[in-house]
This record gives structure tokens, sequence and C-alpha cells, in this order.
């Protein structure tokens, strides 16, 4: 594995668990931990691998 995909691979991690941290809050809050959670984890996997994407072609740019 090269580095370019390492770090798509870590922002996707950053951003699962982002995701789940506010998916707990925000369950705990509304009393729903399961759905917001799950949603949270989708949702920060999903931004996680747009930025680490968006980082790597910027990376290959310079």
């Amino acid at each position: 594995m090269n580095s370019n995909n390492q770090l798509v691979t870590i922002w996707m991690f950053t951003g699962m668990l982002a995701g789940l941290a506010i998916g707990c809050f925000a369950g705990i809050s509304q009393g729903k931990m399961g759905t917001f959670m799950c949603l949270g984890l989708v949702l920060g996997m999903i931004v996680g691998i747009v930025i680490g994407t968006a980082v790597k072609n910027f990376k290959t740019k310079k």
C-alpha cells in the first residue's frame, strides 16, 4: 500500500470515529442512540473518504 492510499484510509477512520462520537451525542440527547450512531458512522466514513481523496489529489498536483 502506498502512502497516498494510507492517507485516504487515515481520513476515513478519522471521519468514522468523529461520526460515531457525534452520533452517540445526538443519540443520547434524542433517545435513539443506535440509529444516530449508525448514521454518524456511515456519513463520517463518506466525509472522511471525500476529504482524504481531496487531500491526496492536492498533494499529487504539487
